[in-house]
């Protein structure tokens, strides 16, 4: 096969001209599947909320929007602390325990404990706990707050009912300004995706994060009228196949052409309304008119090098060869990555795109739908769509409200066979197992 070197800034980079790089490597193969695991899922759970997008940190301060609220050692009923609006508590991470400097004072104590929880007093109304890596950057959040010592940082925990923690997920996931049909469809979806992911991070301490690990989350102050009317007018309502809880996932544009579960998460087991459908019914294009239709990204070799050893799965070593797209689906979204330098990860697609998107900015890779070329000491990566391209679009649910459907409808038709159901008052079943839950 026709190869030339490249040497640049101490890198040597190796490109095939056909667009390959020779490597006798294959992901590993996952265990059976174990027996199916089925569980109940109530109405209006607790939600527990890993702040992740800016937690954990090794300093974080805490207030409250109106009102007094009052700080307790983990689920002690005794508060070694309180604070009115105005007041900011600082904590700090220490070896096995959380470190407390009251609002006001420079003097500090520890608590001899890894878990702080602050709520608003009994009787305040509308007070939001509030907190930040700094007094300046306050965030307030329905329900209670959770500080976990994590190593020497804490990471913040946001605990509420399931109906009101969508208050903040509905306007951080979809524009406000949308079709109230589109905000419900996505209103359905999120309550669905939160049930069923429940416990997902448990080994933290809490059940989904308020990012793209699960679906951004914003907290009280993304709320707006149009978006909290929207989980309102679905209180309950969630996405069902054949009476038991279906496995939702969504993304912003698909392209034209939603992926099958299988296209992303090859080891996932089928799921017959995950197969993946078309955004054009006729001669409407339910895709048109994205941001993301077409895209195109270029980072030279070193910045790749940099971003890639920045995640243990695709840590790459002290020289970057070669990128080369390993598998594709038969609708043309890359599976899976492989990377060849001091070490030779051969990866998801995710995986690769989450990596440099880390790094290099969060619409770096936007999609998995794209190709890869060498260009200037570096690579140029063209592509069309945002997100892993699975289940219902975001900007289809859009334009599909636009054009007067409903948001029963939309959801039938990116989850073929599904329909829309109440959750009963005895709950509603949820099936688990080792090969379902790659899905998220």
């Amino acid at each position: 096969m026709l190869s030339r070197a490249i040497h640049i800034a101490g890198l040597l980079v190796l490109v095939t001209a056909l667009g390959g790089c020779s490597k006798d490597t294959n992901p590993a193969v996952p265990p059976a599947p174990e027996r199916d695991v089925i569980s109940v899922a109530e109405r209006n759970p607790l939600v527990r909320i890993g702040l992740v997008s800016f937690t954990p940190q090794k300093h974080l301060y805490v207030s409250i929007t109106r009102g007094t609220f009052n700080c307790y050692v983990d689920d002690s009923l005794q508060s070694f602390a309180s604070g009115i609006a105005g007041d900011i508590h600082k904590f700090t991470g220490e070896e096995e325990t959380i470190e407390f400097t009251p609002a006001g004072s420079s003097e500090s104590s520890e608590l001899g404990n890894k878990v702080v929880r602050i709520e608003p007093a009994d009787g305040v109304e509308n007070g939001r706990i509030m907190v930040g890596p700094s007094k300046s950057a306050l965030r307030p959040y329905r329900g209670i707050i959770r500080l976990i010592l994590e190593g020497k940082n804490i990471l913040a925990v946001d605990e509420v009912p399931l109906e009101e923690y969508l208050l903040g997920v509905v306007p951080a996931e979809m524009n406000l300004e949308w079709p109230d049909e589109a905000l419900k469809a996505q209103a359905v979806v999120s309550r669905t995706y939160a049930l069923f992911n429940l416990k997902r991070y448990d080994g933290r301490g809490f059940d989904l994060a308020d990012d793209e690990r699960s679906q951004k989350y914003g907290g009280y102050s993304v709320e707006s009228e149009a978006t909290t009317n929207a989980v309102i007018d679905t209180t309950n309502q969630v996405v069902t196949y054949e009476e038991r809880l279906a496995v939702v996932v969504f993304h912003a544009e698909s392209a034209g052409q939603t992926a099958g579960n299988l296209d992303v998460w090859p080891h996932s087991g089928e799921v017959p309304y995950l197969a993946g459908v078309s955004d054009v019914v006729a001669r409407t294009d339910f895709s048109a008119g994205g941001r993301y239709a077409q895209w195109s990204s270029r980072a030279d070799f070193s910045q790749l090098r940099d971003a890639l050893n920045l995640d243990g799965q695709t840590f790459v070593g002290g020289y970057l060869s070669c990128i080369t797209v390993l598998g594709r689906s038969e609708s043309g979204r890359v599976q899976t990555v492989d990377i060849i330098g001091e070490k030779n990860p051969v990866v998801p697609a995710m995986t690769f795109i989450h990596a440099l998107n880390r790094r290099l900015g969060g619409d770096f890779l936007p999609s998995n739908l794209f190709t890869i070329s060498v260009e200037d000491h570096g690579y140029r990566f063209t592509g069309s769509g945002k997100g892993h391209g699975v289940g219902m679009s975001q900007w289809g649910a859009y334009q599909r409200a636009l054009n007067n459907q409903g948001y029963e409808f939309i959801i039938g038709q990116y989850f073929p066979g599904c329909v829309v159901s109440e959750i009963p008052l005895a709950g509603i079943e949820v099936v688990h197992n080792s090969r379902i839950d790659t899905i998220r």
